[in-house]
Formats: C-alpha cells, structure tokens, sequence
C-alpha cells in the first residue's frame, strides 16, 4: 500500500519533533513547515493527501491557510485536520464551515494522532 502524503504545518519545534518521531512511517511521507505560507507552497508543490494545521502560527495562520486551499485554490477534497489549542467553540465552527475533516485539541497522545488521522483521512 503507498504511503499517504501528510504535510504538516506547525511552528513549535518539540511539536515538529514529535510529529517526526510518533507518526508512523509506515503509513506517511511527512514533510514539516513552520508557517501557514509556506505550508501554501508546499501545497501547490506537493499536492498532499492530508493536511495538519496548527491554527497559531507566524506569517499566515492555520484558519488562513485553510481559507486560502479551501476558497482560492478551490480544493474541497484534501483531508485537512486542524490540530490545534485553540478549543473555542467559534475556532472550529468556523474550520467546519470550510470543510475540514477533523479537528483535535492539544494535547494529545501518539496513538490517538495516528488513529484520529487515518480515521478522518478515511471519512472524506
């Protein structure tokens, strides 16, 4: 079974290592960014099957970075989970609004992140 394309974009450097070392190779190619723009580039570059996004992040944030794939590239069909802090209930009626697949509070643990993306990544 081919590996799943998985760009993850997150500015925390002990989050970045943990998505390099918890998430199973056996399932993702990952590539990290650090901001919303450049995950943008990636994006259009790369063309992922799944897309993480923190929502806090310098240059362009995750809600940005959703919005723009969502509206301006036109795509409605890459899973996107936002993995985030931000639990408000006005943060992820908003993503919802703009077709995410999944959206999963910080913290949480390895098992939990691998199943809940496999999981949303099957639900699209």
């Amino acid at each position: 079974m081919p590996k799943l394309k998985l760009l993850i974009a997150e500015d925390s450097k002990s989050m970045q290592n943990f998505y390099r070392t918890m998430l199973s190779a056996d399932h993702y190619e990952q590539k990290i960014v650090p901001d919303g723009e450049q995950a943008l580039e990636e994006y259009k570059a790369w063309r992922p099957d799944i897309i993480l996004l923190d929502m806090n992040m310098p240059v362009m944030n995750g809600y940005q970075t959703l919005k723009t794939i969502r509206e301006s590239c036109l795509d409605k069909s890459t899973t996107i989970i936002m993995v985030t802090s931000a639990s408000e209930k006005h943060d992820i009626i908003a993503c919802a609004k703009l077709g995410i697949q999944g959206y999963i509070v910080k913290p949480f643990k390895a098992e939990a992140i691998n199943k809940a993306i496999l999981q949303y990544h099957k639900v699209s």
